[in-house]
């Protein structure tokens, strides 16, 4: 039993190591699963549970709780004011030097214009979908990257645009089915899996642009991704596609590597190869003709 114990203490301790000292005492709480309280704005359980392993990882874990939770939450429970707290992320996030100010900047100004900000300015904040406690600043910068940003990026819109529930409690009413609403797109999983929602619901060709457009306004022009000139290459390849031409001076990069997007990707050598084979295709097709030619014309004078 004793050994049961300690081993049970060791793993908890392993699990939250990274957490500051006093961190551990919002976790005794914010450690439960089942920590959650009912949100008078809504009517239904928000959860307020937080995985120690889950926030060590992610882009705050060297963070203390009070970082960002200021004062309110010294006491237990929480003020009723604390409890209405809403994260100021661009309070560390602009001017810092290690974010450029004129990115966050950007991002700030999209979000304002976003059909999400517009529609419901009082719900929504940066952490309504960027769990602060989760989230990964992942930006790629190789290909191999890309599938984990597109997942990334697609549970943060999917966790409410598939959920009639959230939907419901956010907008007062149901939303049409995510296939149904994208009956146009062929094969709608598989894009989903391969580029991001914001490829086409956004009003510009900035990889981390915020300004979500109405669903009027939503991309669907095939052509903008399937081309040589595709948008993804200023979007969700745009790194790769710099170091691409920086090396070798043209985009070539997803045929070679673990991605392909039809119409886009492009191999030179192939390119050429398959002119070759025209061109010789084209010679002997036309040598044939001319030699029956002229036999015929030798038959005709004979």
């Amino acid at each position: 039993m004793m050994r049961t114990l300690l081993l049970f203490a060791l793993l908890l301790f392993a699990a939250t190591a990274p957490l500051q000292a006093d961190d551990q005492l919002c976790l005794r709480c914010h450690g439960m699963q089942s920590m959650a309280y009912l949100d008078p704005a809504t009517g239904g359980l928000r959860n307020l549970a937080i995985n120690p392993q889950a926030m060590a990882a992610s882009s705050h874990g060297s963070l203390r709780c009070r970082s960002c939770h200021g004062p309110g939450f010294e006491a237990y429970p929480h003020f009723e004011e604390a409890k209405r707290e809403s994260l100021h992320c661009l309070e560390c996030h602009k001017g810092n030097d290690r974010f450029p100010y004129a990115l966050f900047e950007a991002i700030e100004k999209g979000f304002t214009r976003s059909h999400h900000a517009r529609a419901l300015p009082e719900r929504f904040f940066c952490s309504s979908c960027h769990d602060p406690h989760v989230f990964h600043g992942l930006f790629q910068t190789r290909v191999e990257d890309v599938p984990r940003q597109v997942r990334q990026d697609n549970t943060i819109c999917l966790q409410c645009h598939d959920n009639n529930e959230r939907i419901k409690d956010l907008t007062g009413r149901i939303m049409p089915m995510l296939q149904r609403s994208h009956a146009w797109l062929p094969d709608p999983a598989r894009h989903w899996q391969a580029v991001r929602c914001v490829e086409c619901h956004t009003g510009s060709t900035r990889p981390q642009d915020h300004f979500i457009l109405d669903k009027s306004l939503a991309l669907r022009d095939c052509v903008a991704c399937h081309s040589r000139n595709s948008m993804l290459t200023g979007k969700l390849y745009l790194y790769q596609a710099t170091e691409e031409r920086q090396k070798i001076g043209f985009v070539n990069a997803l045929v070679l590597n673990n991605a392909y997007v039809i119409g886009m990707t492009r191999n030179l050598w192939l390119d050429w190869a398959s002119l070759i084979l025209l061109a010789v295709t084209v010679l002997v097709l036309a040598g044939h003709g001319l030699a029956r030619w002229l036999s015929n014309r030798k038959r005709g004078a004979a």
